[in-house]
């Protein structure tokens, strides 16, 4: 790898003082700043979509993006000779965003909230072509996990033998079940696909994968990373898994929570509609969802441990779930 790299670095006008390895790709300290080099895989369209995403970040004045950077053609890809496409991004110094630390996490969600405000790219054929609908039809994938939960309840009371994470999942089908009818119930009821039809009509943009790894706190500064995964759809969902992962790591502490949310809205309050979303997302047992998945689509003639470990701590932790939920509510509804 060392030496296609070394045949991509000649194709632009830096000199490199050292480099090193981190997930994925290399990061170059070089005389113009910290680069980070990689291989790209997916396609050019796909990279002019997200360049044009932080072009409309930098332009209205947020510059901590890791743009990409033209090689001496004027390029955005750079072939290393194998057939290997490479892309050099900016990069920063700094630190991954600290999940357990409520002061970080809180500049996060603000910072969330602005780039959200400024990821409004307009409706144009191109981007229309790169929606994907079955990403904004959250009541389709509530439904079809719901019966995903009660087709595996079923499969499960019926065997003869069980063993200790098939017994846990039937002792907590109920709770969790509950509250995926009523995350589908409360989704119906909230005016979601109107707020879908905005979003695509105006070309509303969300990160796709907003978490600790992807922002960079340099002091006070926080820039936002790795774009690869930002569609036109409801932002919303951003904000959900942020908080979502923001709680699981930090055993559903309800005041954690809330302020991640109360961060946000300082900088971008949400619609009646929004916030009706945000609750029934957060609402919704994903994380019990995907261990029923796992389960089902795994070997069912041993029992995995660590789901079993999973499956234990997210009952553990319902009841301060339930206080969060509540509280929530609260607020939004």
């Amino acid at each position: 790898m060392d030496d296609k790299l070394d045949e991509v670095i000649k194709k632009y006008p830096v000199i490199v003082k050292s480099r090193r390895r981190i997930r994925g790709a290399v990061l170059l300290d070089t005389d113009k700043g910290i680069y980070m080099a990689k291989i790209y895989t997916a396609s050019r369209k796909r990279l002019l979509f997200e360049e044009e995403v932080k072009a409309a970040l930098t332009n209205a004045g947020y510059v901590n993006v890791d743009y990409a950077v033209k090689n001496i053609d004027g390029g955005l890809l750079t072939d290393d000779g194998s057939g290997n496409k490479w892309l050099v991004k900016k990069w920063y110094n700094g630190t991954e965003c600290d999940i357990k630390d409520v002061r970080k996490v809180m500049l996060a969600s603000s910072n969330m909230a602005v780039i959200h405000k400024l990821m409004v790219i307009g409706s144009t054929d191109d981007t229309q072509a790169l929606v994907k609908s079955n990403k904004l039809d959250i009541e389709s994938l509530f439904l079809r996990h719901n019966k995903e939960i009660k087709r595996v309840h079923s499969y499960i009371r019926e065997k003869r033998q069980k063993n200790e994470m098939e017994i846990c999942l039937l002792n907590s089908y109920r709770n969790f079940s509950g509250q995926g009818i009523m995350a589908e119930e409360f989704l119906k009821e909230s005016g979601f696909k109107s707020l879908c039809n905005e979003a695509i009509s105006q070309g509303r943009v969300l990160h796709g994968s907003y978490n600790y790894h992807n922002i960079i706190l340099s002091g006070e500064q926080v820039v936002t990373t790795n774009f690869e995964k930002a569609d036109i759809g409801l932002q919303i969902i951003d904000l959900y898994d942020f908080t979502r992962k923001v709680m699981e790591k930090n055993s559903w502490n309800m005041e954690i929570g809330i302020n991640v949310i109360e961060a946000y809205r300082k900088e971008r309050e949400l619609g009646s509609e929004e916030r009706k979303v945000l609750y029934a997302l957060l609402l919704y047992p994903e994380k019990y969802w995907k261990l029923v998945n796992f389960y089902y689509n795994g070997k069912k003639s041993w029992m995995s441990a660590k789901n079993y470990e999973k499956l234990k701590r997210i009952c553990s932790q319902e009841q301060e779930r339930h206080k969060f939920l509540k509280e929530v509510k609260r607020l939004l509804i």
